[in-house]
């Protein structure tokens, strides 16, 4: 998932979010005159742990013949727009195949900036792997002021993805009939300039212009570089640059621990942080201590091992264990998310995420002498086990954990006088 920023409207930032969906992710099924896949995609936007903003859709495939290999290696690419106020934002995407109900989801927090034309500004650059102007387009392509293009969310270009391509609008220019200069680098991690394509001398259209750029990295080794657009206004000589990280990779991954390596890779340090933290549920301490103690690079390898080693059937080319993380993350998120919390950062969603669904779950309302809480019971064990969660707070929906017989968490035996209205009861551990 990538989000990119525009210049919306006065008081607001138009916001793109470009999803790179996997056929490989759907199950085909064949109804006996063609074969077909059906998902369901949600993305919502979370100001406060709330949902500010929501953009949900089907999509459909159909094939006469049966898929075959390369058909399912095929990615969608797919786009919801939204127009949000200065902040910080979370945005998830969650994707349901509609045959097999498995659940994917992704998430990105996101701080929104104001773009205006009171000074010179850029919008982010969206990297893609085609662009072109065209004055007719389907109704199905993504299409920018006359420009149709293929963004590339996962950022990765390579065999198959041979160029990249970027998109771009700059703002804020002096509507003077003068000129503007762009310069394009492309850096390693090192900080070392590689490429240098321009200076690039242009005359104004106005207080505002599209900018495009395309060349064929084959010519850089595999790894992480950064592509920045310097800009300058030549008559105030007031200047600005914006920059975009992508990968290099010379062979396609095909398998889970090449993919979940660049996908973490990809990733800002908080998101990285966020996706440490839910991996701790089910980790030993051993484990999460060593985690905790690595550089960023340590990290990103302790995890993909960590998948690898948990995956239920290594038989697959998919892990079975991320994918149950993925369906409980996105169950939690829509279920239990208050205002200030995702639902994956809750007491209830911490449970549901590291223990699964419960065999059944007792609801009590709240009246004049107790307070609301919920009884979740699994049968995992010859007795089985309880999860007690009390909202203190009417109306919340902010549900905390008081009591479980779990044996690896913690016991409140007087958890009952807990609900009781109006009583002070210490928690006996």
């Amino acid at each position: 998932m990538s989000v990119d920023q525009f210049r919306g409207d006065d008081t607001k930032t138009e916001v793109v979010v470009n999803l790179m969906i996997p056929k490989k992710l759907f199950q085909w099924v064949d109804d006996g005159n063609e074969y077909k896949f059906e998902g369901l995609v949600d993305v919502r936007v979370f100001i406060q742990g709330e949902t500010a903003a929501q953009d949900a859709f089907r999509i459909l495939e159909k094939s006469v013949d049966r898929p075959g290999l390369n058909e399912r290696l095929v990615s969608m690419v797919q786009q919801s727009r939204f127009l949000l106020t200065r902040g910080s934002v979370v945005f998830t995407a969650t994707i349901t195949d509609l045959s097999s109900k498995q659940v994917y989801v992704s998430t990105k927090n996101v701080i929104i900036r104001k773009i205006d034309d009171s000074y010179l500004s850029t919008s982010d650059l969206i990297l893609c792997t085609f662009l072109k102007r065209e004055k007719e387009f389907d109704e199905g392509s993504i299409n920018r002021n006359g420009i149709t293009i293929t963004p590339n969310p996962s950022s990765v270009f390579g065999l198959g993805r041979p160029m990249l391509y970027t998109y771009g609008e700059l703002y804020g220019f002096n509507n003077d009939n003068g000129t503007y200069t762009l310069n394009y680098k492309i850096y390693n991690q090192q900080g070392k300039e590689l490429i240098h394509r321009g200076p690039f001398i242009k005359n104004k259209p106005g207080e505002s212009s599209v900018e495009t750029f395309g060349m064929n990295i084959m010519g850089l080794l595999a790894g992480r570089y950064r592509l920045r657009l310097d800009i300058q206004d030549d008559q105030t000589e007031k200047n600005t640059f914006i920059d975009r990280e992508f990968f290099v990779v010379k062979e396609q991954p095909v398998d889970f621990k090449s993919n979940i390596t660049i996908i973490l890779d990809a990733m800002e340090n908080d998101e990285l942080n966020d996706f440490l933290d839910i991996v701790g549920y089910f980790m030993t301490e051993s484990e999460l201590q060593t985690l905790i103690k690595s550089d960023r690079t340590e990290q990103i390898v302790q995890i993909a091992n960590f998948f690898e080693q948990r995956d239920f059937d290594s038989e697959t080319s998919q892990n079975e264990f991320y994918n149950r993380l993925n369906k409980y993350l996105a169950i939690a998120d829509q279920q239990f998310s208050t205002r200030n919390f995702l639902g994956r950062n809750t007491d209830r969603g911490r449970v549901l995420i590291l223990y699964g669904r419960p065999k059944d779950i007792e609801s009590y309302n709240a009246n004049e002498e107790r307070l609301s809480y919920e009884i979740w019971h699994y049968d995992d064990s010859d007795k089985g086990y309880v999860f007690i969660f009390i909202n203190k707070e009417d109306g919340s929906g902010m549900f905390e954990q008081i009591h479980s017989s779990h044996p690896n968490e913690f016991r409140n035996y007087r958890w009952k006088d807990m609900i009781i209205r109006g009583t002070t009861n210490l928690i006996d551990f």
